[in-house]
């Protein structure tokens, strides 16, 4: 975020440069195990699975999964849109891998702001109650693109949002369930979810449901919050420097206008004056915009 050179939170293979072509692509081996086989290398090596390496692992892995994902998509909103526990390694050196690139994802700037907002929403609230506040996390979820089935409680929208990227709760406003298993989950009010954002949850319920087999009470909008207010202050920050740069453009372009108007108004009304209006016009258009 510094512009600093760090370490990656995840392990990507890249291209081996000279052994690629249209038919076939070389890239780096990734060596280690797969994430779905962990629980059977750690019995194997003795460690057990539900006790204090296992957690100190899991936490590693939340913490590398919710970096890598929350800075591709609310900050680049390009990202691996298939992560599942067959495309996560763990490396032989303890690092982390992440493969399998064939599907990607680019979801539009307004969505990430929407989505940022909706962290940011999350995290500063102060109650799970206060009506004021769940009216404006459900006001980003419609925005974003939620819609409910008619009849849902008004805090159905906040319920959604809340259940998908807040795994550190134990219920949800409007009488709604946390588990997605259960009948009463704010899964089954939904109508329609943003196409653009599926593939944001599948990352989310990834994350979510590591979290949960681990036992760790984690919450993604806590986690992406501060991101999300990094790629605001950004965006901010290169709106102003455009605006900067724009403007004289916008002076000169309307300064040509004007001296070509005035020379279009001197020339002859004839066959030559027409033709040279024409040519004026089309010299000081362009710039004019």
């Amino acid at each position: 975020p510094d512009g600093l050179p760090c370490e990656p939170p995840l392990v990507t293979p890249l291209p081996v440069a000279g052994l690629v072509t249209r038919r076939v692509l070389v890239m780096d081996f990734l060596r280690g195990e797969p994430l779905s086989r962990a629980v059977d290398k750690m019995e194997e090596r003795g460690i057990d699975p539900n006790g204090p390496e296992a957690r100190l692992f899991g936490r590693r892995l939340l913490g590398a999964l919710t970096t890598a994902f929350g800075r591709t998509i609310l900050e680049s909103g390009f990202f691996h849109a298939d992560p599942h526990p067959g495309n996560l390694f763990v490396l032989d050196d303890g690092r982390l891998g992440l493969i399998d690139f064939g599907q990607v994802k680019q979801i539009s700037v307004r969505s990430q702001r929407t989505l940022g907002k909706v962290m940011m929403a999350l995290a500063d609230r102060t109650s799970d109650t206060d009506p004021a506040e769940l009216a404006k996390i459900s006001e980003l979820a419609l925005e974003l693109g939620v819609e409910l089935k008619e009849g849902s409680p008004p805090e159905g929208p906040a319920a959604v949002a809340m259940w998908l990227f807040d795994g550190a709760l134990d219920s949800l406003p409007g009488g709604f369930d946390v588990g997605e298993l259960s009948p009463n989950s704010p899964v089954k009010v939904l109508k329609s979810f943003p196409q653009e954002c599926v593939l944001v949850g599948r990352s989310t319920v990834l994350i979510k449901g590591i979290a949960a087999r681990l036992g760790i009470r984690w919450s993604l909008a806590n986690e992406w919050a501060p991101i999300a207010k990094r790629a605001q202050a950004r965006d901010s920050k290169l709106r102003a420097v455009l605006a900067r740069l724009l403007l004289p453009a916008r002076w000169v372009g309307w300064k040509l206008a004007a001296a070509a108007g005035a020379v279009m108004a001197r020339l002859p009304d004839d066959g030559w004056g027409r033709k040279a209006r024409r040519g004026v016009a089309r010299l000081a258009a362009p710039r004019a915009k």
